[in-house]
């Protein structure tokens, strides 16, 4: 989804979707297993409320966003937000106990997706983790899994644009867990939800 659309949305994001996110939001948390005074890296973080969780637990949080409109909301929360590129981020290396991603990766060219990784990877601290959050190939046949996968589908459909076309190249490649072997990482904790749909999987580099 392009910047100026997430701009646009950015008043009533949250309202829309945090009635369908708070489980996944809750469960972030419980994977990220995050102590106080952690140094979290969110990318992509957008109005702020998986933030809001992070410092709730104790976090030394900071986000980054291309939206400014999303940046703008989240900055009501008392939030540390950059405005800056997760390709290109103003940071450190080697500064962050955890780097997550939510849902974000899936929307963008694969190369751009492979490259907020490598940039999380590089101010995460060797013996840091990510913690990412993405949709998922399920091979569960029950009802509830085909009507959450079809869900999806019709959401990212209805959205259109390069959105869908690189949510499908996701998808068609495997989802978040073949794209994580296509690293050098390992997985240290995977949480399934959403009937298998969404993966909340906890990896550190080898």
């Amino acid at each position: 989804m392009a910047v100026s659309e997430y701009d646009s949305m950015a008043s009533y994001y949250d309202k829309v979707l945090e009635p369908i996110l708070w489980k996944m939001r809750r469960n972030i948390i419980k994977v990220s297993n995050v102590q106080k005074g952690m140094k979290v890296l969110e990318v992509a973080c957008g109005t702020g409320t998986q933030a809001v969780r992070f410092k709730k637990v104790g976090a030394d949080y900071t986000g980054v966003d291309l939206s400014p409109a999303m940046l703008e909301v989240a900055g009501k929360k008392n939030l540390n937000c950059l405005h800056a590129d997760g390709t290109k981020m103003p940071l450190k290396d080697n500064s962050f106990d955890l780097s997550t991603i939510t849902l974000a990766l899936h929307e963008v060219d694969p190369e751009i997706s492979r490259q907020l990784i490598f940039e999380m990877l590089r101010v995460t601290k060797a013996d840091g983790f990510l913690v990412l959050v993405d949709y998922t190939k399920s091979d569960k046949k029950n009802i509830y899994t085909k009507i959450a996968n079809s869900s999806i589908h019709y959401i990212e459909k209805l959205v259109g644009g390069s959105h869908y076309r690189n949510y499908k190249k996701f998808m068609k490649s495997g989802g978040l867990i073949s794209f994580i072997e296509s690293f050098n990482l390992t997985i240290v904790e995977e949480n399934l939800i959403f009937g298998g749909n969404i993966g909340i999987i906890k990896v550190r580099k080898n």
